[in-house]
């Protein structure tokens, strides 16, 4: 879709944070974070609706959110990870897999309003080379 923001990042149009990717999905840190480490999991195929995804599409994208959420796990070591497919924000399917630390974390109300903390793009680097590392 042309004027989709995902779709832009996905062609290289709109830089981002990625932190994974793959022939089907791109993973890359949420601009407006709810905690260090949230990150959105996207099928590199246009798709406003997850559940219209084909079921390859679908398999390979919950395969990236497993991957994404070990290595949350592994790396930022939150009390847990969670994850939510809110949809209401950008019409591309997309999955935030956020590192919590409270009940609160992980609301659609937090997630259209993501953290009270601003981050730098210094912060949104040293993010990215932490998950990657």
């Amino acid at each position: 879709m042309q004027d989709c923001i995902f779709c832009k990042i996905i062609n290289g149009e709109i830089p981002a944070y990625k932190v994974y990717e793959d022939e089907s999905t791109l993973a890359f840190l949420d601009i407006n974070p709810i905690n260090k480490g949230h990150v959105l999991v996207i099928p590199k195929k246009h798709e406003p609706e997850f559940q219209d995804l084909e079921d390859l599409q679908y398999t390979s994208l919950m395969s990236t959110v497993k991957k994404i959420s070990l290595l949350i796990k592994e790396k930022i070591k939150p009390k847990r990870v969670g994850v939510m497919v809110a949809g209401w924000d950008v019409p591309h399917t997309h999955i935030h897999v956020v590192p919590m630390n409270d009940t609160t974390d992980i609301t659609s109300k937090r997630i259209l309003e993501g953290s009270i903390q601003k981050y730098t793009p210094e912060e949104f680097e040293e993010t990215v080379h932490l998950l990657n590392k």
